[in-house]
């Protein structure tokens, strides 16, 4: 198996660091917010697609995700602290820290792509990894992109729905139909405005 990622935005590295040299020097009553974030590594970025639950609903699939973000894990003594994302702008070109976070995914998606490296646990197959997010069923996953002529397959991340089942590999297929009745139960419930 081959895993590859999105190329990096032009000046996307430049942002994170500088965002993570501010947070780092913060201080608040207890001293520096985010001690560890100083001394970090930075890894390379998967890009992040987000879902629609008004899309899903009217039958869209993975290819009705939209490229939001670029998302950077951050690591200290080896362990993954953070995720920092990006914006770009229509050139591509790294515009903003759209933010940092410290949350259960940070993990859960280190801990995943670390899973895929070891030879014993890969697909066969050529993939990019992405990082795929629907929010409006609290859900984010990795989404192994196939090249022309392979299958996708969908890692929900930790903490996942109840009837989604973290760590287990979906097939494109699989995974749509477990979240379409979530997505037409969320779209029932909300006027005509548009969700996330």
């Amino acid at each position: 198996m081959s895993i590859r990622f999105a190329p990096e935005p032009q000046n996307g590295l430049t942002i994170v660091r500088a965002g993570l040299d501010r947070l780092a020097a913060r201080q608040g009553p207890l001293g520096p917010a985010q001690p560890t974030i100083g001394a970090s590594t930075i890894e390379p970025p998967h890009a992040v697609y987000d879902l629609r639950a008004d899309e899903i609903s009217n039958g869209g699939g993975l290819e009705s995700a939209h490229l939001t973000a670029f998302r950077y894990l951050v690591k200290s003594a080896g362990s993954a602290v953070a995720a920092a994302e990006v914006s770009t702008d229509a050139s591509g070109k790294a515009s903003l820290l759209a933010n940092v976070n410290y949350g259960p995914y940070v993990a859960a998606s280190s801990q995943a792509l670390d899973e895929l490296s070891a030879p014993a646990a890969a697909p066969a197959g050529s993939y990019e990894a992405r990082l795929l997010r629907f929010a409006a069923i609290y859900l984010v996953a990795l989404w192994l992109k196939a090249d022309p002529g392979g299958s996708d397959i969908v890692i929900p991340l930790a903490p996942a729905p109840g009837s989604i089942q973290a760590g287990r590999r979906y097939t494109a297929q699989e995974f749509l139909d477990l979240i379409t009745p979530l997505a037409r139960t969320r779209t029932q419930k909300t006027s005509g405005d548009p969700l996330p």
